[in-house]
């Protein structure tokens, strides 16, 4: 993969060399990547450092409209239990619905995580 090639292989170091704008329109053009999909990754890597946000929980998250700590971090818990609970029963992307206290860690986690990503 192009980002392999140029030493980018865990998200924190997606996030240290792609977080701000400018550094991320360098890499785009060093890589070859199309800057909306590399955009897409470090926006998928900032929400990782969220523990307990696995790959579907992060896709939920995104069809949302959640694509970074930022916004999870602004999120009432409440209401995002509800659009998630009321996501997954229309669409079926998980076992089950996080539990209203996970989506409550999720915020807490991301109100205290340094901000990272800058679009």
């Amino acid at each position: 993969m192009a980002l392999k090639r140029v030493g980018i292989n865990t998200c924190e170091r997606l996030l240290a060399e792609a977080g701000k704008a400018q550094a991320r329109e360098r890499l785009a053009a060093r890589t070859g990547i199309d800057p909306e999909l590399l955009l897409r990754l470090v926006q998928r890597a900032d929400l990782a450092r969220v523990k307990g946000v696995g790959a579907v929980f992060g896709m939920m998250l995104e069809d949302l409209g959640i694509r970074e700590v930022r916004a999870l971090a602004r999120q009432d818990p409440r209401a995002l239990h509800a659009a998630l609970k009321r996501l997954n029963e229309e669409e079926r992307l998980a076992r089950r619905a996080p539990t209203p206290e996970e989506v409550a860690d999720w915020i807490a986690q991301a109100r205290a995580l340094p901000l990272l990503l800058e679009t």
